[in-house]
């Protein structure tokens, strides 16, 4: 048996199909198949049930898969530690971000941290927080920026940068400069993102909307899918929300005359690097933290991040 063929196998039991998961390795699937074929005689065990279709999985070959992918993480691992002595980085890097997060944080540094490292491969996907906890877990994926703490014992976090909320109010007819309390959002008015996105949790925290029953003015409900729409939907139908700092910098003019700061204690979201608690390329993981630290920093206010004392996750 060899490495080659735990990655055919594994490719098999993901795609559930031998000619894709030969197109996959890159290989015809008259090897791919006779290379399973072989570690199958090897072993004396049927993993695969071919007469099947889609092909399916014994239940001998389940418990062997499972011991496969332990296998070839902890190989990842290794090859990724040896870089890491080395000081040669090539390779894969898989980032996930979270929707809210990922439009206006990834411009900011992606170019500089992609040139840092010329041989890596860095491939970058919007996900919310639940896929990218499952993922990290799994071994499908490095690195998330998501919202924290998340106080999962088998992820590390690393604190990027704490950004205020602010009210996007396009109901009131005079928008005044005063800064408002959390208390006197009209929450009849008020229009959040989609179940599942971490960012509609923080604002019904910030809200209390455990301990209210108010009900929207208008007779239906939205639940926008991004931040954009939200953007887009608040405006249309004459509604408010909360958007955290980043997202208002490319708002227009007008725009910007309908945003809303918050009296203290100003809520906040933290912004971090989740990583599982095995991961091994650090010299990766340090200079994302560093460069897009001092690509956000200079962005958000300082005199206002030093009165943000209410941090939801």
């Amino acid at each position: 048996m060899n490495i080659q063929q735990f990655q055919y196998i594994l490719a098999v039991s993901e795609m559930r199909h031998f000619e894709q998961a030969a197109d996959k390795c890159a290989i015809s699937q008259s090897t791919l198949s006779t290379m399973i074929g072989r570690f199958e005689d090897e072993i004396g065990i049927k993993i695969f049930d071919r007469k099947t279709k889609p092909v399916s999985i014994t239940r001998d070959g389940e418990a062997l898969i499972r011991q496969l992918k332990i296998i070839m993480k902890d190989l990842n691992s290794l090859e990724n530690m040896i870089q890491e002595m080395k000081g040669e980085m090539e390779g894969h890097l898989s980032i996930g971000v979270i929707p809210t997060v990922a439009p206006h944080l990834m411009p900011l540094f992606l170019s500089r941290f992609a040139n840092r490292f010329p041989k890596v491969n860095i491939i970058v996907q919007e996900m919310i927080t639940p896929e990218i906890q499952r993922s990290l877990k799994d071994g499908n994926l490095d690195i998330g920026i998501a919202a924290i703490p998340l106080e999962d014992p088998y992820l590390q976090e690393y604190p990027l940068y704490k950004e205020p909320f602010l009210l996007f109010d396009y109901y009131s007819n005079n928008i005044s400069e005063k800064e408002i309390n959390i208390e006197d959002i009209d929450y009849a008015h008020l229009l959040l993102l989609t179940e599942g996105h971490c960012l509609r949790n923080q604002v019904e925290q910030i809200c209390g909307f455990s301990s209210r029953n108010e009900r929207l003015s208008m007779n239906f409900e939205f639940k926008a899918g991004s931040i954009d729409s939200l953007i887009r939907f608040t405006k249309a139908y004459k509604g408010i929300t909360l958007l955290p700092w980043l997202s208002t910098s490319e708002l227009s003019s007008e725009d910007r005359k309908r945003l809303v700061s918050f009296a203290s204690p100003v809520p906040i979201r933290s912004i971090g690097l989740v990583v599982h608690e095995n991961f091994v390329k650090k010299r990766m993981l340090y200079e994302l933290q560093s460069i897009i630290r001092a690509e956000v920093q200079p962005l958000i206010n300082i005199q206002a991040e030093e009165r943000l004392v209410k941090p939801f996750k």
